[in-house]
């Protein structure tokens, strides 16, 4: 009598394993698919965030300065034309209207344009630094950051490095605040401006108008795509 031979055993075990190994494979790609989709969101981010360039909002900004004469008198004055704004390397650039400064008194602001700063030859001074207002989209709306910045003064021909620390608030989406955290003090010798000084004195009978003078500013940019 020949025993008949058992049937192989299906392959049920083998089959729900490939089953498996295949949705696994398929949950690894949808994975690695999201992330490189993430990275390339990240990317696309980071890259419009350094290509973003800053306009200065000149209304909003404001730059003032002391002056100090007959040894304890001091009066403050301003500019009220500034324009500028930050390009796409992080270079800032603020541009003073020297014609536009403001003493309170007509006939002071006079001298001062034409004495003091010679705005025919001079029209303009000019302020530039790197800021990096690219890493901005990092703090939240109201907080702020400490930045050392070196800045390039160029003054009536004459250009100096002046080193400042800037506090940079953000705040909105597109709109930002730079103060610097301490009174800059500007030698009016380091520009050239001791013999227009010398004028001012003598025209107003003083005896003394201070060579150092105290300057600050707030300067307000908004994001431009």
């Amino acid at each position: 009598m020949i025993t008949p031979l058992a049937s192989p055993p299906r392959p049920r075990r083998r089959a729900r394993a490939v089953a498996a190994d295949a949705g696994a494979g398929a949950r690894r790609v949808r994975v690695v698919l999201a992330a490189g989709l993430g990275l390339l969101l990240a990317l696309a981010a980071a890259q419009a965030a350094r290509a973003a360039t800053w306009t200065l909002d000149d209304g909003a900004s404001f730059l003032s300065f002391a002056s100090i004469k007959a040894f304890d008198i001091g009066e403050v004055h301003s500019f009220s034309d500034l324009s500028g704004g930050v390009a796409e390397d992080g270079t800032a650039t603020v541009r003073i209207d020297l014609g536009s400064v403001n003493t309170g008194i007509d006939i002071r602001n006079e001298r001062m344009r034409d004495m003091l700063f010679n705005v025919a030859q001079f029209p303009v001074a000019t302020i530039t630094a790197s800021v990096p207002l690219d890493n901005m989209e990092s703090l939240a709306v109201g907080d702020s950051a400490v930045r050392d910045v070196t800045a390039q003064f160029s003054l009536v021909g004459e250009s100096n490095d002046l080193a400042m620390p800037v506090m940079v608030t953000r705040l909105g989406e597109g709109r930002v605040m730079v103060q610097p955290l301490q009174v800059l003090m500007v030698q009016a010798d380091d520009y050239a401006l001791g013999e227009g000084i010398r004028k001012l004195r003598e025209v107003a009978g003083l005896e003394h108008i201070s060579h150092a003078v105290p300057a600050t500013f707030t300067l307000f940019f908004d994001r431009t795509e």
